[in-house]
């Protein structure tokens, strides 16, 4: 009797192991036979579950950044307003293994995503996902009368973006602030933060 497999379940591991392909090689190196290899299938099985490689692509893409929006709720689950913002902070800044690995494949992706347009458009999707999240923790600052007058959400929330990405790039790829590199970003986060109260 054929064994019975949990779709959900199998397209995880399948987006794990294209994941640690990505750290290891890059997107421009990655290959559905070398993704196939590490997770310990056939190229049948990957493409039943993912598709071809830019699917692929794409689609682990996409799951990185849901991965670390589920980070953001579980860590700020049940805080609102400025609290909520800079537990967001704390989910996807690359403090501790975990989140350097999602942001080592984030960084990957964004640098891929210069020469194609479908991990270009998936990660501006990913951002204006992002950004409702943000936004919601904005709104709440605000009904709480957490914020300083004159706070912008839109220029907050770009902000917040280039802070991740700035800091995730120049962590990862230039070794800055390896020594301390956790005490240093929870530094930097909490005056982002900071500057936003009234």
């Amino acid at each position: 009797m054929p064994r019975l497999v949990d779709h959900d379940v199998r397209r995880g591991e399948l987006l794990a192991a294209t994941w640690r392909v990505v750290r290891a090689r890059g997107v421009e190196g990655t290959t559905t036979r070398a993704i196939a290899d590490e997770a310990g299938c056939s190229l049948s099985v990957l493409a039943h579950f993912l598709g071809g490689k830019d699917g692929i692509l794409v689609a682990a893409q996409k799951a990185v950044y849901d991965r670390i929006v589920e980070r953001a709720f579980r860590i700020g689950g049940s805080l609102y307003g400025l609290a909520a913002l800079r537990a967001a902070l704390d989910a996807v800044l690359p403090i501790d293994e975990e989140r350097a690995a999602d942001a080592h494949v984030n960084v990957a992706f964004a640098g891929a995503a210069l020469s194609h347009p479908l991990l270009a458009e998936s990660r501006r999707e990913s951002h204006r996902a992002i950004r409702v999240h943000l936004r919601t923790c904005l709104r709440e600052a605000r009904g709480l009368r957490e914020l300083r007058p004159g706070v912008e959400d839109e220029a907050v929330i770009d902000d917040f973006i280039i802070l991740v990405e700035g800091s995730s790039l120049l962590s990862l790829v230039d070794g800055w602030a390896e020594e301390g590199r956790a005490e240093r970003l929870t530094r930097l986060a909490d005056g982002f933060v900071n500057q936003l109260r009234s």
